[in-house]
């Protein structure tokens, strides 16, 4: 199971905050700076020539003889999307796969239960997308259709991300373990960012991070198989790999921030209610 319900009622009380809205053709849940139709009043202006008489506060007017009409602040839909990591090297230990499709699945109905019109892109030739659908019914559609998603893409995530960019979306979240050139992700991140805010979680598994390996082992890159290097594995190599890890994502975290991306580094070794409730709160992602 992806979401369970106790998590799904504990996301229901919550929504994506963003600086940035797109216009859609229907009504959302956001408020934003501008004036339109919605129940909630913002405050009353001097009627004009052209003003809809309906709109006149009668009551006001019997207090000050004067015509005054009633503001009401807009509401807007909020688009959002979430782009999936299917490369080879996410789905090669279950927990970790689980825990990515765990968080698209959250930050997805999350966006549902708050009238936000949501896709969830499986960045992969065989998935099939969740396409721009607005309201929590369509939350079980969703999550039948994630529990589908298969983490078996050989080549580059980053190579092929622009070419399923979703258009006129907000808020976009990726989901990878970026387990590839820093330069290459960099470059394809700031094609996606064009006109959206973009959050970033970069997901590693615990033994990714700190693997129990010694003696002389085979290292097979998953997603090349025939790149392969035989390696005596001792403290000093494990010591030098951790570094080498961190470095990685010190670059990658560098690059977000220098082009405003929003970044988070999560593992397995979290709990998904850590990761929503306290990373990324705290981030400010989450209200």
């Amino acid at each position: 199971m992806l979401l369970s319900s106790g998590l799904r009622t504990r996301l229901s009380q919550y929504h994506w905050q963003t600086a940035q809205l797109k216009r859609g053709m229907q009504k959302g849940k956001r408020r934003s700076a501008a004036f339109g139709s919605s129940l909630d009043f913002s405050d009353f202006r001097a009627y004009q020539p052209g003003d809809d008489v309906r709109q006149i506060d009668w009551n006001v007017y019997a207090r000050t003889n004067r015509h005054y009409i009633k503001r009401y602040l807009d509401e807007q839909e909020l688009s959002l999307a979430v782009y999936l990591d299917c490369s080879l090297s996410m789905g090669l230990e279950k927990e970790k796969w689980q825990m990515a499709k765990s968080l698209a699945a959250a930050i997805g109905y999350t966006g549902l239960v708050n009238d936000d019109r949501v896709s969830v892109i499986p960045v992969s030739e065989k998935g099939l997308a969740f396409s721009r659908k607005k309201g929590v019914v369509f939350a079980n559609q969703m999550l039948r259709q994630m529990e589908s998603f298969e983490a078996g893409e050989s080549g580059s995530f980053t190579e092929k991300l622009p070419r399923y960019r979703q258009e006129k979306t907000a808020l976009s979240f990726i989901i990878s373990d970026f387990l590839e050139p820093v330069e290459q992700a960099a470059d394809r991140l700031k094609l996606l960012q064009t006109n959206q805010q973009l959050r970033v979680i970069h997901l590693l598994s615990e033994k990714e991070m700190n693997p129990e390996l010694s003696g002389d082992v085979k290292l097979i890159n998953v997603e090349q198989e025939t790149d392969t290097v035989q390696v005596s594995v001792t403290r000093g190599v494990i010591s030098s790999y951790k570094e080498r890890l961190r470095e990685h994502c010190r670059l990658i975290e560098k690059t977000c921030i220098d082009r405003g991306i929003g970044y988070v580094q999560v593992s397995t070794g979290q709990s998904i209610d850590e990761i929503l409730f306290s990373r990324m709160r705290k981030k400010g992602w989450l209200a």
